[in-house]
């Protein structure tokens, strides 16, 4: 379970290139996170109150759709906060069960691992979440950018997304 806490004391990050398409879907709240009302989203169009929720929403796309679009070395990229913090932890575990099912970690091996071989697999946790995020950002924005009324005209329109 060790292995599992360090998994989640990791911020994963994106591709500064998507910063819009988050901030376009979630309310901006700063240090007020989760604060906003149903109908304040309502009222603002969002459908996320947490860029952290949205991420989610975006690695679990880019999960069910086995799309993964690896962050090139050099390009700009944003920080989320540490998955411990991430509401529900219920959608995080699973993210993280998806994460693992991708990944080619022998659990049995684990134990017998130093800790800079520990760390790498670590690493290579997170580069598997945030490829899957990007991936289901890059799939989020070619769907606005094809069909810009899908996201306006359709308060299901990320439950419909998701099942398409």
């Amino acid at each position: 379970m060790e292995f599992l806490k360090r998994i989640k004391d990791r911020a994963p990050e994106y591709d500064a290139s998507f910063e819009e398409i988050i901030l376009d879907f979630t309310l901006e709240q700063g240090g007020k996170m989760g604060t906003s009302t149903e109908a304040d989203k309502w009222t603002k169009g969002k459908y996320f109150s947490t860029k952290y929720e949205i991420y989610m929403y975006a690695a679990l796309l880019g999960l069910k759709t086995n799309y993964s679009l690896p962050i090139s070395y050099g390009t700009e990229k944003k920080k989320f906060i540490e998955m411990r913090s991430w509401q529900p932890m219920e959608i995080t575990d699973f993210v993280i069960m998806a994460v693992l099912a991708k990944s080619d970690i022998d659990f049995n091996e684990l134990e017998n691992l130093e800790e800079k071989e520990i760390e790498k697999k670590l690493t290579e946790m997170k580069s598997i979440l945030e490829s899957y995020a990007n991936g289901g950002f890059d799939m989020i924005r070619a769907k606005r950018d094809a069909d810009p009324a899908f996201f306006l005209q359709n308060e299901n329109c990320f439950l419909d997304f998701l099942e398409q």
